[in-house]
C-alpha cells in the first residue's frame, strides 16, 4: 500500500511539471539567495538564479530582444519580486505598445522557453500575454490562467497585463 502511496505521489508532482529536487527543496528548503550580483540592466542587484537566468535568456533570444529590465524599485509594488533582485522583464516589442507579427512570436518563444526549462532556470512563474503560469500548476486554456493583475496592475494596459513584455520570476 506504501509503495502504490508513493508511486502516486511521484506521478502527481512529475505531472505538475515538478522535478525531485524541487520537491526536496519544499521538504529541505535552502537558504534564500541574496541579492548580491551586480544587474547588468540597472544600478540595483540579482540574486544568482536571477543572473543566470538573465545571462541564459539574452544568450538564447539576442536577436528578439527590444530590451530587458531586471532590478527595479517597484515602490508601487514594494511586494514584487523585481526588488528583491529575483525578477527580469524581456521585450520582444517597445513598452507600451500590443506586440503583432514577428514580435508577438517572438514574445512567445521566450515565454514557451522559459516555461520549458523552467527547472534548469529556477523559475517560479511567468507572465504574458495576459496570462500567469506558475510551475508546477495545472493549465487553464493551455497556457496557465488569466493574470488579473493582483489589484496592483490593469490587466488590459499593455504593460500592466504583460502584453509588451515576458515577466519571469526566479525561486531564489
Amino acid at each position: 500500500m506504501l509503495l502504490l502511496l508513493g508511486a502516486g505521489a511521484l506521478w502527481f508532482v512529475e505531472s505538475r511539471g515538478f522535478t525531485a529536487a524541487d520537491v526536496w527543496e519544499v521538504v529541505q528548503p535552502p537558504p534564500p539567495e541574496p541579492c548580491s550580483e551586480p544587474d547588468p540592466t540597472s544600478d540595483g542587484c540579482l540574486t544568482p538564479t536571477a543572473l543566470r537566468l538573465h545571462d541564459a535568456a539574452v544568450a538564447r533570444h539576442a536577436d528578439d530582444l527590444r530590451g530587458i529590465s531586471c532590478w527595479s524599485e517597484h515602490a508601487w509594488n514594494p511586494s514584487s519580486d523585481h526588488p528583491a533582485g529575483r525578477a527580469c522583464d524581456l521585450f520582444p516589442t517597445r513598452a507600451g505598445r500590443f506586440p503583432v507579427g514577428d514580435e508577438l512570436d517572438a514574445g512567445w518563444a521566450m515565454a514557451t522557453w522559459l516555461r520549458e526549462n523552467a527547472a534548469d532556470l529556477g523559475v517560479r512563474y511567468v507572465i504574458w500575454q495576459g496570462r500567469i503560469w506558475y510551475r508546477g500548476s495545472a493549465d487553464q486554456d493551455g497556457w496557465g490562467r488569466p493574470y488579473t493583475g493582483g489589484g496592483v496592475y490593469d490587466p488590459t494596459d499593455a504593460t500592466g497585463g504583460h502584453f509588451d513584455h515576458v515577466h519571469v520570476s526566479v525561486r531564489r
